[in-house]
């Protein structure tokens, strides 16, 4: 599969029974063997508020598309490109028949379902194609980023919490959804609906699923960590400032490396749907990985 000037090869893999359960792969032709892993792959998350049935892995092409231009790193920096679909909680604009339904085409999902897709689909990307700690960039948007702190809390915002997945060198954090009670206080209870489809109704567990709310660590739960990049654009009015302070307060506190970026422009989706700005956060924690090496 072309894109950009790179020649890419794309698959497209399932890592559990559900039509969502499945991780789209993008690598270089000249890197065929699953076992070739020079460089850092990029792993992303996508967003959605954890239900739009239109967002899939396929939103991180764009910025695979800049990624692979001809002005961009070659493969000795990028091992490959992995996106991650995962189970979604139900959706009012997009209903189902549970009874008419198949099991595995069943939006119904509940929080830590999410999060486990996402830590099974790391595990199959260890298993096939040689991800392991420290070897890839973990990227997130809107809830995608919940979902890749979330991966560093394990039994604490979950119970029985699959084998421990391996922990990136890197987050980059997009736009994130950090506080979840924090969030729907300040608008006022109008997120509360599609936090409660995926989370239940309970304010407790939405707290204890909250990164920016975390009652551990970070730095001991993710002691390798190199550095995080938390982004966000004042554009954005669906996720609004504090989130985003929020989350920088709790890594500074946990004494994880932290560099914030607010000059993003644009609405809350629109650093995936044109790709350039989400490939520039990418290239910039590649950057940051060679001079920490």
């Amino acid at each position: 599969m072309p894109l950009g000037e790179a020649v890419l090869n794309y698959s497209c893999h399932q890592y559990g029974d559900n039509v969502l359960q499945n991780v789209g792969i993008w690598q270089f032709a000249n890197k065929s063997s699953q076992l070739d892993t020079n460089g850092y792959w990029i792993v992303f998350i996508h967003g959605g508020a954890w239900r739009d049935p239109k967002i899939t892995h396929l939103s991180f092409a764009p910025a695979v598309n800049h990624l692979t231009s001809s002005d961009r790193p070659s493969s000795d920096l990028i091992a490959g490109f992995a996106s991650i679909d995962y189970r979604l909680s139900p959706h009012p604009d997009y209903p189902q028949d549970p009874s008419g339904t198949p099991s595995t085409e069943l939006r119904d999902a509940r929080h830590p379902d999410h999060v486990h897709d996402v830590e099974s689909a790391l595990d199959f990307l260890r298993q096939d194609h040689g991800l392991k700690d420290d070897n890839y960039v973990l990227v997130g948007h809107s809830a995608g980023a919940t979902l890749a702190f979330q991966l560093l809390m394990g039994s604490s915002t979950r119970a029985h919490a699959p084998s421990k997945p391996p922990l990136p060198a890197a987050i980059i954090g997009v736009s994130g959804i950090y506080d979840l009670v924090a969030l729907d206080n300040r608008h006022h209870g109008n997120y509360a609906g599609f936090i409660t489809s995926a989370f239940g109704g309970n304010r407790e567990v939405w707290k204890a699923a909250s990164p920016a709310a975390y009652t551990g660590s970070f730095k001991t739960s993710w002691s390798s960590s190199k550095f995080a990049i938390l982004a966000w654009s004042q554009q954005d009015t669906l996720i609004d400032e504090p989130e985003i302070d929020a989350m920088a307060g709790k890594l500074i506190t946990d004494r994880v490396n932290v560099s914030i970026a607010k000059d993003l422009t644009g609405e809350h989706d629109d650093v995936w749907e044109q790709g350039s700005q989400l490939a520039q956060l990418v290239l910039q924690s590649l950057a940051q990985l060679k001079a920490s090496s």
